[in-house]
């Protein structure tokens, strides 16, 4: 379970994940429960010009490419999937389970792919507009 307080973790270069704080007393983004349900501020003062939601289901994946000029943020709504990062050059790879109220930040002209560990909903953003042009894709060992 994540930690209470908004923790970041420093990774490879161009990665970062966040736990969202869970309590509503604090600026910025954030979760909290009560008993009308949960409420989430995934992104706080960001610029944003891409917006997506999406499922994977358990056992499956999404990904295996990078982006040239798009950095992206994903936030784990709900489930646990485990994701794999290569550097562009190949010479460093991390791999991280993320969870409900994790987000994680990717850099330009790094590897990624998601996979299902349970069924889980991601939201995606970024600053810049999706670019099919932008995305390389490619095969590597997960």
């Amino acid at each position: 379970m994540p930690h209470p307080l908004s923790v970041y973790c420093l990774l490879m270069k161009g990665l970062q994940i966040e736990n969202l704080p869970e309590t509503k007393e604090v600026e910025g983004a954030k979760r909290w429960e009560e008993d009308k349900g949960e409420f989430v501020q995934i992104a706080y003062d960001e610029d944003m010009r891409h917006l997506a939601y999406f499922e994977l289901k358990k056992g499956f994946w999404r990904g295996r490419h990078y982006h040239e000029e798009k950095s992206e943020t994903f936030y784990v709504v709900s489930g646990v999937i485990r994701a794999v990062f290569i550097s562009h050059d190949r010479a460093e790879r991390e791999e991280h389970v993320l969870y409900k109220g994790q987000k994680i930040r990717v850099k330009p002209r790094i590897w990624h792919v998601f996979y299902g560990l349970e069924d889980s909903t991601v939201v995606e953003y970024s600053p810049q507009k999706y670019d099919e042009n932008d995305t390389c894709r490619g095969d590597f060992e997960a």
